[in-house]
C-alpha cells in the first residue's frame, strides 16, 4: 500500500503502488461512515462545506501538462495517443485548516477543445462546484485503493461528452471525524 501521511508527495492517479478495483473486492475495508463518503455519488465539495461548518477552501499543489504513461490509465479515456497530453491538477482540499483531501484531476487534452476550457482557470476554486453546477454530468462506476490510514476513490466523469478522471485521496484527518 502507498503512504500519503508525512510524506511530501502528493498522490497520483497514476501510480503503479495503487491498487484500483471495485470496494468490494478488498480485503481491507473502510469504517461504515467512511464507506458511505467514499460511496457517496453526489459533490464531495458539498460534503466537505458541511462537516467544515463552511470552513473549507482549496490549495493548489500543482498544474500542469503531464503524458500519462500507465496504458491501463490512459485507456479510460477511450483510444489517446501515446503523444496525447493531460492537464494535471493537484489539490488539497481543507476543512477547519486541516487537509482533509488530496485530489489529483487528469484532463485529455482533446477534452479541453471546449467549454471544459474553463477548468485550466480554476485557480482555488473546487473543481467538484464547477462540475456539479451541471446538470448533464454523468460519472462511471468507482474504483477505489486502500494506503496506509487513508483511501482513494477514482471517477471517470464525462461533462459535455468529454472525459475528466478525478481521485480523491480521504486523509486520516477526514476520516478520524467521520468516526
Amino acid at each position: 500500500m502507498q503512504s500519503i501521511v508525512d510524506t511530501p508527495s502528493h498522490p497520483d492517479i497514476a501510480s503503479s503502488a495503487l491498487r484500483w478495483r471495485r470496494l468490494e473486492s478488498h480485503t481491507q475495508q473502510p469504517l461504515a461512515k467512511a464507506a458511505a463518503w467514499l460511496r457517496s455519488q453526489g459533490s464531495l465539495t458539498q460534503q466537505l462545506l458541511q462537516q467544515s461548518d463552511n470552513q473549507f477552501r482549496v490549495e493548489v499543489v500543482s498544474e500542469n501538462w503531464i503524458l500519462v504513461e500507465a496504458s491501463d490509465l490512459a485507456r479510460h479515456f477511450g483510444p489517446v495517443a501515446p503523444s496525447q497530453r493531460f492537464w494535471s491538477r493537484k489539490v488539497l482540499l481543507f476543512g477547519r485548516e486541516q487537509a482533509w483531501v488530496a485530489a489529483h484531476t487528469l484532463i485529455p487534452e482533446h477534452s479541453l477543445f471546449s467549454p471544459l476550457r474553463e477548468l485550466l482557470e480554476l485557480n482555488t476554486r473546487p473543481l467538484g462546484e464547477y462540475l456539479f453546477s451541471h446538470p448533464e454530468l454523468l460519472r462511471a462506476e468507482m474504483d477505489f485503493a486502500p494506503m496506509d490510514g487513508a483511501w482513494g476513490r477514482r471517477s471517470l466523469f464525462f461533462l459535455h461528452r468529454k472525459p475528466i478522471m478525478v481521485a480523491e485521496f480521504f486523509l486520516p484527518a477526514l476520516l478520524a471525524e467521520l468516526d
